[in-house]
């Protein structure tokens, strides 16, 4: 899994990305150029409409966390960007990983 830092890879999911929305964040996907064939790359994005730093940074690692565990089953040559929306902290843990697991099963049946 790598890190999504640069400019030219958001300005990527922004105009050619495909967007799976749920109540609490927003899964946006675009086909993965940049990296070698096996690997995807992650972004998190969490504003401070979410709460105080410790609130998102912990939804960042709760997020990161669910990929690095579920790696081995995540369709490779994709870069992933979630946008975090407010009231996803109250929603809980396991709701958050729950919505992700279905929108990354949504993306495995489109894209492989």
């Amino acid at each position: 899994m790598k890190s999504i830092r640069k400019n030219r890879q958001f300005k990527q999911f922004k105009e050619d990305g495909k967007r799976y929305n749920k109540r609490f964040f927003s899964l946006v996907v675009v086909k993965n150029n940049d990296y070698d064939k096996t690997d995807f790359g992650l972004a998190v994005i969490t504003s401070k409409k979410i709460g105080n730093a410790v609130k998102r940074n912990k939804i960042r690692r709760w997020i990161k966390e669910y990929f690095r565990r579920i790696e081995n089953f995540i369709p490779f040559n994709i870069n992933y960007l979630i946008v975090t929306k407010p009231g996803i902290f109250e929603y809980g843990r396991d709701n958050i990983l729950k919505d992700i697991k279905n929108g990354i099963e949504k993306i495995r049946k489109e894209y492989v």
